[in-house]
């Protein structure tokens, strides 16, 4: 499976390596949240840099995804979105349309510093 989740200096990273599919980022991301080893809440960090065809992907696609993190917004402070390309980038930016669909506190990045800086990973 092309997304995996870890834990790294008290945030929970969410990794898309790949073409992937939205069921997947989902299930992987439920897994995530509901690991032993995950404190509630935890910031989330949701790496799209290795994230295949996103550029394919539909804003009903990217808004649903979003609705899954807000349907779990009591697990997590905030999410910080990794989307160094343009392409990804402005698919997690337009309009808003992940982070209103997520209706917790989100934002895309294109770097993984300021993204973990803003997430106040301890590290």
């Amino acid at each position: 499976m092309p997304v995996f989740t870890h834990m790294k200096n008290g945030v929970l990273v969410v990794t898309v390596d790949g073409d992937y599919t939205s069921g997947e980022l989902r299930r992987a991301g439920a897994r995530g949240l509901e690991a032993d080893d995950v404190p509630n809440p935890v910031p989330v960090l949701l790496d799209m840099s290795g994230a295949a065809g996103i550029g394919k992907k539909s804003t009903d696609d990217i808004r649903a995804t979003g609705e899954f993190f807000g349907e779990r917004a009591e697990f997590m402070t905030r999410v910080a979105v990794l989307a160094p390309s343009d392409v990804a980038f402005g698919l997690m930016n337009v309009g808003g349309v992940f982070a209103t669909s997520a209706g917790l506190e989100t934002r895309p990045f294109r770097s993984r510093t300021e993204a973990l800086e803003w997430l106040g990973a301890a590290g």
